[in-house]
């Protein structure tokens, strides 16, 4: 039997709160880290659920209530000189209740029309996540090969 040594994983999601009545979809101005304009989400805290995490953390960052998620795919990347992957698991949502907290230390928080969304100052790397989560993109991962300096874009 072979052994196959284990890498270090950090797990995040990520969940895109559509409002389709308005045609909008809420977003973060992201200020901590990651910056500029993404879908609010967070990390996954040991023994945890994804789903349930996904929830806690759009309650805690938008002020929101959200149920019924929908797996859009995963992000993910390995960094080989920490021995470690990164790994994001993407959700949407239209079922949502509650009042908008408008900012919190991780950004302001607010509503943006579908349509504009390409045009915002986005995050790094946001807008092919956001075309998986939004439907505008058939993948179920978005992978980064790392090589070297050079990430380069896989979509699987």
């Amino acid at each position: 039997m072979s052994h196959h040594p284990l890498e270090q994983v950090e797990l995040t999601n990520m969940a895109a709160v559509i409002d389709r009545k308005n045609h909008k979809v809420l977003v973060q101005e992201r200020v901590k880290s990651w910056c500029g304009i993404a879908f609010p989400g967070g990390h996954v805290e040991k023994g945890e659920s994804v789903v349930l995490s996904t929830i806690r953390e759009i309650k805690e960052e938008t002020g929101l209530s959200i149920k019924n998620l929908k797996s859009c795919g995963i992000k993910d990347w390995y960094e080989k000189d920490q021995n470690k992957r990164y790994i994001v698991f993407l959700y949407c949502t239209e079922d949502f209740s509650g009042e908008l907290r408008e900012e919190t230390p991780e950004g302001k928080v607010f509503w943006v029309d579908l349509d504009h969304l390409p045009q915002e100052k986005l995050s790094s790397g946001f807008i092919e996540m956001a075309e998986m989560m939004l439907g505008q993109r058939v993948a179920s991962e978005f992978y980064y090969e790392i090589d070297n300096e050079d990430w380069k874009k896989k979509f699987y």
